[in-house]
């Protein structure tokens, strides 16, 4: 299937824009105005050169054919596996935290009348169907309600600062210049730099994009980039100037009961239900890649090519081995019907068993992003691109920044997440 740039620019924008966004106003509470303007500008730069240089490793492999996967293959074939599982991981817990947003957002909608493992296993009426769609363009509409959704709620929030639409009561002072305090900038780093993420799923965009130069795909990333930067810039902002100090991580909860804060909520509990099957898309690549990479250590070369490169997905990833030369030899992943369906049904009953068991998955979430997400927004982007383009001295050297980067970003938000953790 081939993807327009319309459509290419939907499915990016989606994949950023995403509930996390309700938090930027708490990022802000902890930086300031003026740091945290530059500091969710820095991350928009950092993602979408991140996002540029997975455009232009693709180019490495088969055209329509590109992944974490196949691009690690010709780079580290020996951590591809790794790489892999940091995707999985990353993706499956924010599929996770989706579940359980819905269960919280639709208990405010219905209070007690339904309970919350009920309202989650209703949402598997929307989300299982979605799921297992084999491309993320077939996902176009529902990203295009996901992103009325949100836009939707974000307004909310930005017209009830324009239009002062909270008591004074419940607003706090505000800090222009000066930041809260250390401890409050390092805890809420993350939620700026991973405000952008959008590139577990960048690869699969590549692949059903109908024009796949660099110019066209550049466009699409810079489109995205900055309409998810305005509009995060907005929201955290006018939220953050609404409630000042006292406003908390998820703004939306702050407001008083009305109909367009019902509305409201059920848009966000519609939005992340949305917004699931776009998440999942990237996981359940990943584990069939492992799954690839365990098989074959128990298999002969002449095995693998007889029996497991006979039954193919329309999609499938190729993988390059590397030679001394170039990349020549190439051979296809295999993804047949009941590998898709095995994985997808595994993936999906695992993901509601701890929806329904797992209440807080924020600490959870916080490891995985800082680990998973960092090493899928920077350091493999860096690391393919230093590798890659030897002749290339822009590129290369850039490369190499984003991967340190990626580092410094990942030590401290770790550890900021070890240390409230702990204290």
């Amino acid at each position: 299937m081939s993807a327009s740039p319309r459509s290419s620019i939907i499915s990016l924008t989606k994949t950023i824009v995403g509930a996390g966004g309700l938090a930027l106003p708490y990022a802000f509470r902890a930086d300031g105005v003026c740091l945290g303007l530059v500091i969710i500008s820095l991350a928009a730069f950092a993602s979408g050169f991140g996002l540029y240089l997975q455009v232009r490793t693709s180019s490495f492999v088969s055209a329509g054919n590109a992944s974490f996967f196949s691009v690690a293959s010709i780079t580290f074939p020996k951590l591809r596996t790794l790489f892999d599982f940091a995707i999985a991981l990353l993706c499956f817990g924010v599929g996770v935290s989706y579940l359980i947003i819905v269960g919280d957002a639709a208990q405010g909608l219905f209070a007690d009348a339904i309970s919350r493992n009920v309202l989650i296993l209703s949402s598997s009426l929307v989300i299982v169907p979605l799921s297992f769609l084999k491309n993320l363009d077939s996902l176009k509409y529902s990203s295009v309600v996901g992103l009325v959704s949100i836009f939707y709620v974000f307004l909310f929030v930005i017209f009830n600062f324009v239009f002062n639409g909270i008591p004074n009561d419940m607003r706090g002072p505000v800090n222009l210049i000066k930041p809260l305090n250390i401890p409050s900038i390092i805890s809420t780093f993350s939620i700026l730099v991973f405000a952008f993420s959008g590139h577990p799923n960048m690869y699969s965009i590549i692949n059903e994009a109908a024009d796949k130069s660099v110019a066209n795909l550049t466009f699409v990333i810079k489109s995205s980039i900055f309409i998810s930067w305005a509009i995060f810039l907005l929201v955290g902002l006018t939220g953050y100037l609404t409630f000042g100090l006292n406003v908390e991580g998820n703004i939306l909860l702050m407001y008083p009961q009305g109909i367009s804060k019902q509305i409201a909520t059920f848009l966000l509990l519609l939005m992340v239900i949305l917004s699931f099957p776009l998440v999942f898309h990237p996981v359940r690549i990943s584990v069939n890649n492992i799954y690839f990479s365990i098989k074959t250590k128990f298999l002969s070369q002449e095995r693998l090519e007889n029996n497991e490169l006979t039954t193919l997905l329309q999609n499938n990833t190729h993988l390059t081995t590397q030679t001394d030369d170039a990349f020549p030899i190439e051979f296809k992943v295999p993804f047949s019907n009941l590998a898709y369906t095995t994985i997808t049904l595994s993936l999906l009953i695992l993901s509601y068993i701890l929806a329904l068991t797992v209440k807080s998955f924020a600490f959870v979430l916080s490891i995985v992003g800082a680990t998973g997400g960092t090493i899928i927004s920077f350091v493999l982007p860096g690391l393919f691109a230093y590798r890659l383009f030897v002749g290339d001295w822009f590129l290369k050297n850039a490369g190499f920044l984003l991967f340190v980067w990626g580092i410094i970003v990942m030590i401290l938000c770790l550890s900021a997440a070890l240390f409230l953790h702990t204290f």
